[in-house]
C-alpha cells in the first residue's frame, strides 16, 4: 500500500523561522550568557520560559545546522564552552551531541524535501529507505528559549503508540538543554495521554545523570525489556501539566 503523503504546510506557519533564527543567534553569540549557578537539571524551568509547539521540517533546519556547528566547535575548541559545562560526563553528552546532530539534520531535511513534494517516502533510497514508514509518521515538536536552553524532539505517531525516537539540545547550554528536554518530554506525554495514547515509548540519548534523568521524566525500562529497547512512560505516572504559549493553527 501507498504511504500516505505529507500535507503541505501553510506559509503562516513560517512565521516561526524568525524567532528559532533569532533563537539560534542568542545561542552561538557571545551575548547570551548564563550565570555559572545554573539551576541543575532536575530543577526544570517553568514551562513558560519556553515556546512549546510543533516545528515544521523546514523550520528547524537551520537551529539544527547552528547547533551542529557548535557541537563541532566545542570539541575542537577543548569542550570549553560558555559555562565550561562539558566536562565528566556532561563531555560524553557533547560527543554523543556531535555525532548525533548530523544525523538528524539529514532526516530534517528529508521530512521537509517530502513535504514540498521534492521527494517520496515511496522512493527514498538508504539509509533512509528502509525507514520511510517511520519517517511519513513522524513530526517535530520543540521546547525553544533564548539563552535557557532548548530541544527538538522527533516523534512518530503509530495506531497504537507514540515513540519519541530521537531528542537532540542545544549544545552550548548542556545543563539547562537538560531541563528543556524535561519540560518536553512532559508535553509529548501530555498530548498523548490527552489524546488517549498510554503507551509513549522514548528511545533514550545519553544523559549525565544516566537511567535517573528518564525516571525523573516518568519513563523506565520495561520489566524483562532487552537491552536497548525504548524506555516506556509508566502506567502510573502522571504527565505534568505543561502550559506554555503555543500559537493556535489557523
Amino acid at each position: 500500500a501507498a504511504l500516505p503523503r505529507r500535507r503541505f504546510a501553510p506559509l503562516h506557519t513560517h512565521m516561526l523561522a524568525a524567532f528559532t533564527f533569532a533563537a539560534a543567534l542568542l545561542h552561538t553569540s557571545g551575548t547570551a550568557r548564563v550565570a555559572r549557578c545554573c539551576p541543575p537539571a532536575a530543577a526544570v524551568l517553568p514551562a513558560t520560559e519556553y515556546m512549546l509547539r510543533q516545528l515544521q521540517p523546514a523550520q528547524s533546519i537551520g537551529l539544527l545546522a547552528a547547533w551542529e556547528k557548535a557541537s563541532r566547535d566545542l570539541r575542537a575548541a577543548g569542550f570549553r564552552g560558555p559555562q565550561d559545562e562539558a566536562i565528566g560526563e556532561r563531555a560524553l553528552k557533547l560527543k554523543q551531541l556531535a555525532e548525533t546532530l548530523p544525523r538528524v539534520k539529514s532526516t530534517a531535511m528529508i521530512l521537509g524535501l517530502c513535504e514540498k513534494g521534492s521527494l517520496s517516502f515511496e522512493t527514498l533510497e538508504e539509509p533512509h529507505k528502509s525507514q520511510a514508514e517511520t519517517l511519513s509518521r513522524t513530526s517535530l515538536r520543540a521546547a525553544i528559549s533564548a539563552g535557557r536552553g532548548s530541544a527538538i524532539a522527533f516523534v512518530s505517531q503509530w495506531e497504537d503508540h507514540v515513540s519519541i525516537d530521537a531528542v537532540v539540545v542545544n549544545p552550548q547550554y548542556l545543563e539547562l538543554g537538560e531541563a528543556a528536554e524535561a519540560v518536553l518530554l512532559a508535553d509529548i506525554a501530555q498530548r498523548a495521554r490527552a489524546a488517549g495514547v498510554a503507551d509513549v515509548r522514548l528511545h533514550p540519548a545519553y544523559q549525565a545523570d544516566g537511567a535517573a534523568f528518564y525516571e525523573r521524566c516518568g519513563f523506565v525500562a520495561a520489566a524483562g525489556g532487552a537491552e536497548g529497547a525504548p524506555l516506556r512512560f509508566a502506567s502510573g505516572s502522571e504527565a505534568p501539566e505543561v502550559a506554555a504559549a503555543e500559537p493556535a493553527a489557523a
